[in-house]
């Protein structure tokens, strides 16, 4: 099984679409919570799209919320309302994800590092 820590940086930069639905802008999710939320966001995608089974979902969806509270935490030292404010933002996020991803998670066996990739088999 291709975990995240797997993917070289660059892959892990490139992985998914991020914060929020595929079908909103990219410039508007990055204006309103992807500059802080972006790294956990895509590590978030990855487990999406590499499957697996409810569990699997819930563990990916707990993961995300606690890289969230650790990226809201970095921002301790700027201020307590900003902390707080994506804190709260955070809990939402992994509220929207719990209730609706089920929609977007693949049920299923693992996916393998081409399909995860998007690399065509060669041969």
């Amino acid at each position: 099984m291709l975990r995240w820590a797997d993917l070289t940086p660059l892959q892990q930069q490139q992985f998914g679409n991020g914060c929020g639905p595929a079908w909103l802008p990219n410039w508007l999710t990055v204006f309103l919570f992807g500059w802080f939320f972006d790294a956990s966001c895509r590590r978030h995608d990855f487990g999406y799209t590499r499957g697996g089974s409810r569990s699997d979902r819930k563990a990916v969806d707990l993961g995300f919320y606690h890289a969230m509270l650790r990226d809201a935490a970095f921002y301790a030292n700027e201020s307590t309302f900003i902390e707080y404010s994506l804190r709260a933002m955070a809990w939402g996020f992994y509220c929207l994800v719990r209730g609706f991803g089920w929609l977007r998670f693949s049920y299923g066996p693992y996916k393998t590092r081409a399909q995860l990739l998007g690399i065509e088999a060669v041969g």
